[in-house]
């Protein structure tokens, strides 16, 4: 067992409410009171209150603020955050940022008390204020924090009459609307794009506590068959009884599916209420002159915030594109890593040869940690064993796939000592996915399966979009074949299936694909092909992609939309064959839903 697999943070198992961070402030004439006026210490009942809150928790405070109190507080884990000075205390430690105390802390509950500093950082981080408010003028420290009241919503007000007059007020996050959140993130695609680069993941799950090393992961690349591969990993590995979350993209059917834990994905509530903390955090680095992320580099930090949050024993998380630079190559504590097929794309960000791509990919190999390549082209194998010779890692490569038997619902096949198994996956390349997971979890020494368990995982993996047949009246089967290599694929379980010339195909792609080469590939199969936009700012029109297939086939329309596509491919009474990218398949599959 290597270093870098075992380096994730330990962590204590929660039940119940997930952690918080919470911020412990009084105030008076919006003046933070503390050291200088020491009010809240005059007030018995702000003690116990404080002492109520915090018992048996961790409390993050600045260095003036544990001076004052002189020793760390009983029944409490205190960090004190300070670049200047170290306190070496029983239950006491001492780190240079609020960052680092949250990773530190592990997912355990947080209350924040200190000074104007620690609570700009920590507000837009902040679950729960616990605010006390006093009704007289004290010399505070200094100013406290702007913050943004309709933020939050008041879950607790009690008012005390005395000769000190005050305010107890308990404040809860509100969390943005579900739909504003996708919203937002629709705005910032469309806004930024794609941008290759680590920096604004860094300073984003910095300020978080690097939620991302609380777990290992099994980290993927490769140009096509991830989904597939991730989706039997984290099938084998839930069958040997591991809570297992998965990351992978993009979204088919339903924007949640990204984000799961045991397949179940994340709820609208939890979604909202990352992202409403990750804006904020935004805004924050935004004013900072720090760089912001994408939207896809949002949703990666949400994604290991969120596991972590959900306590995962090991996640198995897909890379966007490519490896190196890719935003979930932020990671440290990879497990093994994952190529699957490379091939041709994405040519603009990871280079012009496949020796070019393979590199790019092999990116995410860890110095002495496992890595897994499935079989393929000589030049792929050669820059990826280079890659693990440099980094000292083994390499397993998967060969030797014998399928065995294969229908429309699934593939059996041999792989090494293991004969006669069965992954529920149609398309016969799938034994080859399979098998790469198989080695992929065998390489695992910290979660050991049994055989019985990979069979089992197997047999109940499922992965929509890819050779599903969705209708059988035609019969109707989609599939996200995109690129060249993954059509090459696919022409040859449409030709195991189907006659050339015997069936309809409806297509939509992206316009940065080699769109050329898979209509050379997979237009002659088709009598009739239909063409569609898909609903992405990087779409190709369907009149544009019309025109290229003619090339290739005869009779090539081009339909308003998938809904239009299906009605007239379903008149020709032939077998359909959708495929190209995932992003306008679900608006098929509604289509269908409703025409049947």
């Amino acid at each position: 067992m290597t270093e870098n697999m075992v380096c994730y943070t330990s962590r204590k198992k929660r039940t119940g409410e997930n952690a918080m961070l919470a911020l412990i402030a009084a105030f008076a004439q919006n003046r933070i009171i503390g050291r200088d006026g020491r009010i809240p210490w005059d007030i018995p009942e702000e003690k116990h209150r404080f002492r109520d809150l915090t018992m048996g928790h961790v409390i993050v405070m600045g260095r003036r603020t544990y001076e004052e109190i002189g020793v760390p507080l009983p029944g409490r884990e205190t960090i004190v955050v300070s670049k200047t000075k170290n306190f070496d205390a029983p239950h006491c430690v001492t780190v240079p940022s609020l960052g680092a105390a949250l990773e530190h802390a592990a997912g355990r509950d947080v209350f924040i008390c200190g000074g104007a500093r620690l609570y700009q950082e920590a507000l837009p981080l902040a679950d729960v204020l616990y605010l006390t408010e006093i009704h007289s003028a004290y010399a505070g420290d200094t100013q406290f924090p702007q913050w943004d009241e309709k933020a939050y919503s008041c879950v607790e007000s009690q008012e005390v009459h005395g000769a000190i007059p005050y305010t107890f007020v308990t404040l809860r996050r509100r969390a943005m609307p579900y739909q504003q959140a996708r919203e937002y993130i629709a705005g910032l695609t469309a806004q930024k794009g794609i941008i290759l680069g680590l920096e604004p993941m860094k300073h984003l799950l910095a300020r978080l506590g690097n939620p991302q090393n609380r777990y290992p992961i099994v980290h993927l690349a490769g140009t096509n068959g991830k989904g597939s591969t991730l989706t039997c990993i984290a099938s084998i590995l839930r069958a040997a009884g591991y809570r297992v979350g998965t990351y992978a993209s993009p979204a088919v059917f339903e924007p949640r599916e990204c984000w799961r834990v045991n397949e179940t994905m994340i709820s609208e509530t939890d979604y909202a209420l990352w992202m409403t903390k990750l804006i904020a955090c935004c805004d924050d680095m935004r004013k900072n002159g720090e760089p912001v992320p994408t939207a896809f580099e949002m949703e990666t930090v949400l994604a290991f915030a969120w596991m972590a949050q959900q306590n995962c024993d090991i996640a198995v998380v897909e890379c966007g594109m490519g490896g190196r630079e890719d935003a979930t190559n932020i990671i440290s504590t990879t497990a093994v890593s994952v190529l699957t097929s490379i091939g041709m794309d994405h040519m603009k960000f990871l280079g012009d040869t496949i020796q070019d791509i393979a590199r790019a990919k092999g990116g995410i190999i860890k110095p002495q940690t496992p890595a897994v390549l499935q079989g393929q082209a000589p030049e792929v194998e050669r820059e990826i064993r280079t890659i693990c010779q440099q980094q000292n890692s083994p390499l397993t490569v998967v060969q030797g796939v014998s399928v065995t038997r294969a229908d429309e619902k699934s593939v059996t096949f041999d792989y090494g000592e293991m004969q006669d198994v069965t992954v529920r996956l149609s398309g016969a390349v799938q034994a080859k996915n399979a098998a790469t997971a198989i080695a992929a979890v065998q390489s695992l020494a910290q979660f050991p399966v049994t055989q019985q368990q990979i069979r089992e995982g197997l047999l109940h993996t499922s992965w929509k979009g890819r050779m599903e047949q969705i209708c059988d009246t035609p019969v109707l089967v989609i599939d996200g074949a995109h690129n060249p290599n993954a059509a090459k694929q696919l022409r040859e379980e449409a030709l195991r299936r189907w006659k050339a010339g015997g069936i309809v195909e409806i297509v939509g792609v992206l316009a940065d694909k080699d769109f050329t080469e898979v209509g050379r590939l997979l237009a002659p199969l088709a009598k009739k092909i239909f063409t569609v936009t898909p609903n992405n700012p990087r779409a190709l029109s369907a009149q544009d992609l019309a025109q290229c297939f003619r090339q290739f086939c005869d009779d090539v329309t081009p339909a308003d939309s998938p809904a239009q596509a299906w009605q007239r491919a379903k008149q020709e009474q032939l077998p359909v064959l959708a495929f190209g990218s995932l992003s306008w398949l679900r608006e098929l599959r509604d289509a269908v839903e409703e025409q049947t």
